[in-house]
């Protein structure tokens, strides 16, 4: 997740938006059916995951959760299809245990595609696939190195040391984000690694920070809490102020993987492989170097769940760095349901503003 400004913090947003959900580390370490009641086929799941584990298979099979639960009595086992689901998901681990050394190759997605009942023949038109040569690809370090430029050079970067973004969006709140709530954000943030988000409601306000060594979030109750371990080292390196400077040294592997296009543009594919995490795909457009659009997966018992961020209308914010107006995410964060999405659309940044270090501090609760 390698942005500027405004991107450099995206992923502490969507974490104070999963927080408010109430994602955080009361769970870490504790079991699904340590948790909830009635838990069979996926014993063993981290707490933490399972939510979005329902989340991605709603999202495969194109269902509502009322086609396997009855609302509100989650545990209980009345609706036939919760025992098919279940037999399903033991029908595909055994095939990932078995055939590919217990690796999350096959998931539901695998064989549904949106559908309740996958498909069992070609459907028409069938396509051939392209036999145009492979176009010759630019280094990992060419990439990166025209990135920076494209945002303003090093120099100009580096000049930068504060800055202060406002902007509006639609924040997910209800069961599994499926309500979309307008909202007011300001993200301020200082070098080299502090970073403050806030959206304001009509009638709630949440938060989230890193204040160089924890990442911490308070919701619309103002509890105050800790972000689950994977979701603090991912804000870890999205708290980088020179996160475009110091993107390679996030990843223990980057590859060029080839040409793909991106909202009618081409851009080169970058896989990154950050430590003890998922890959995570980066999109450079060709022609203007710019990042186009970043996809990272939470892990599930039943697949990777994506979240896709795509940056749009890049300005120069007054000092000779180009920042993202638009940011559109697919959904609207990583660990809501796959089909709300939601823009980011910033109306102001401040830069070399002076900010307090003790901005960035966690807070009490209220």
């Amino acid at each position: 997740m390698q942005r500027i400004g405004i991107t450099a913090a995206i992923m502490l947003t969507a974490g104070a938006l999963a927080s408010a959900q109430g994602t955080n580390s009361s769970s870490e370490g504790r079991t699904a059916e340590q948790v909830y009641r009635n838990i069979t086929a996926l014993q063993g799941t981290p707490a933490g995951e399972l939510n979005q584990s329902m989340h991605l298979m709603k999202g495969a099979l194109g269902l509502d959760c009322s086609y396997c639960h009855i609302e509100g009595q989650w545990d209980r086992d009345d609706m036939a299809p919760k025992q098919v689901a279940r037999a399903m998901i033991l029908m595909m681990k055994d095939i990932n245990d078995r055939q590919f050394g217990g690796r999350q190759v096959v998931t539901c997605y695998t064989c549904h595609n949106g559908r309740p009942i996958p498909a069992s023949m070609p459907e028409f038109p069938v396509f051939e696939p392209s036999r145009a040569a492979a176009p010759a690809l630019p280094t990992v370090d060419q990439i990166l190195t025209r990135y920076v430029e494209a945002l303003g050079g090093e120099r100009a970067i580096r000049q930068v040391t504060s800055r202060v973004v406002t902007g509006t969006q639609y924040i997910p709140t209800g069961p599994g984000g499926t309500v979309p709530t307008p909202a007011v954000m300001e993200r301020s943030q200082k070098a080299p690694n502090l970073t403050l988000t806030t959206y304001r409601t009509a009638t709630f306000a949440i938060s989230q920070g890193f204040d160089g060594t924890r990442a911490w979030s308070r919701n619309q109750a103002g509890r105050v809490a800790d972000l689950v371990n994977l979701d603090t080292e991912r804000a870890r390196r999205a708290a980088d102020f020179y996160e475009p400077l110091n993107l390679k040294q996030q990843y223990v592997q980057m590859t060029v993987d080839g040409v793909v296009t991106v909202n009618n543009r081409d851009t080169y594919l970058v896989t990154g492989v950050p430590p003890n995490d998922r890959p995570e795909q980066l999109y450079f457009d060709t022609r203007t170097g710019l990042l186009t659009r970043k996809v990272t997966v939470l892990p599930t018992p039943v697949g990777d769940s994506p979240f896709q961020m795509d940056f749009d209308d890049y300005r120069d914010a007054g000092n000779g760095v180009k920042v993202p107006f638009l940011i559109h995410m697919h959904p609207s964060n990583p660990r809501t349901e796959l089909a709300p999405n939601t823009t980011l659309r910033v109306s102001k940044v401040e830069e070399n503003l002076s900010i307090e270090d003790s901005t960035f501090a966690k807070p009490d609760a209220q």
